[in-house]
């Protein structure tokens, strides 16, 4: 087997045939996903099949619930998203999708890094989704995002090719409305416990396939593997080596979704050397093999 550096993803038009049921005459916004895509979530002619396992995307999305609420994990964190509420994740982060109210409504929309074209703003924007997925909008804030949704969602049905550039520029707009909320309240207190959590989890993420031990990482981080363990638990609920085997399983998750790979060589991607003891792993966590898990995501 050869050593991949990267994980396969879907690109958007795939992950919308798989978990995005379209009537007939929305087949244009089938085929015009990839680079962006709206829909308002209380339009009834787009079903989304849920609960949509875990899964990356290249491309950025944000959920901004007006009412009701929805149930997403980014990563290994879970969160509920009600009332004026916005939900970021960056492109290629795990996610999930859990469940959605019946009353939920709000807008769903996801961009590529080339949409935008605007470097400096598609920074700002990930600096902030990576430092916290979900933030609360002030009621005039909300307002006026959904407001630009609104005209974005109308214009994208319309003629989305014609008026590409101008929900560019509105979806710009949107993002600075973000960005400026942020500013507006504040960066947050220098924490270096929080800090260290979230470069742990960067660590593990980026050195997947090495197969590292806990107090590898810790070495790599300047930290005694004690002071790492706790510190991890304190913000996070769970030790170390929970935190590390959550994210193995959930990319086991992701490319046994996304991908054709064997079994074998998803063991290998992921830093096992041992297929047996991949499976043992995979089995103890997720409650089944992981070919039954594959078999199970199929049905969609």
């Amino acid at each position: 087997m050869s050593k991949k550096k990267h994980i396969s993803v879907f690109q958007p038009f795939d992950f919308k045939n798989q978990f995005v049921d379209f009537t007939p005459h929305q087949s244009l916004l089938r085929e015009s996903v990839n680079d962006f895509f709206i829909h308002a979530l209380n339009d009834k002619t787009i079903k989304l099949r849920l609960p949509v396992p875990p899964h990356k995307k290249t491309v950025n999305d944000l959920l901004i619930v007006t009412e009701g609420y929805a149930t997403r994990q980014v990563g290994i964190k879970s969160f509920e998203v009600f009332k004026n509420e916005l939900l970021s994740v960056a492109q290629l982060k795990v996610a999930t999708v859990d469940f959605y109210s019946e009353d939920l409504d709000g807008f769903y929309c996801h961009f590529s890094n080339d949409f935008l074209a605007d470097n400096t703003l598609l920074l700002n924007w990930q600096l902030s989704s990576n430092q916290c997925n979900k933030i609360t909008l002030d009621k005039e804030r909300a307002a006026r995002i959904c407001q630009l949704l609104t005209l974005i969602n109308d214009l994208f049905r319309s003629n989305r090719d014609q008026h590409k550039k101008l929900i560019a520029q509105y979806l710009r707009t949107v993002i600075t409305e973000i960005n400026c909320r942020e500013i507006e309240t504040g960066p947050q207190k220098n924490n270096k416990k929080r800090d260290l959590a979230a470069d742990y989890i960067g660590l593990i993420e980026a050195n997947l396939a090495k197969g590292y031990r806990v107090n590898q990482l810790a070495e790599m981080l300047h930290v005694s593997p004690n002071h790492l363990n706790k510190t991890i638990k304190n913000n996070l609920g769970r030790s170390a080596q929970s935190v590390y085997h959550e994210i193995l399983l959930q990319e086991a998750k992701v490319l046994l979704l996304q991908t054709s790979k064997d079994i074998g060589e998803i063991a290998f991607d992921l830093g096992f050397s041992d297929l047996s003891y991949f499976g043992k792993f995979f089995k103890k966590r997720a409650g089944q093999s992981a070919l039954a898990y594959r078999k199970m995501i199929e049905k969609y």
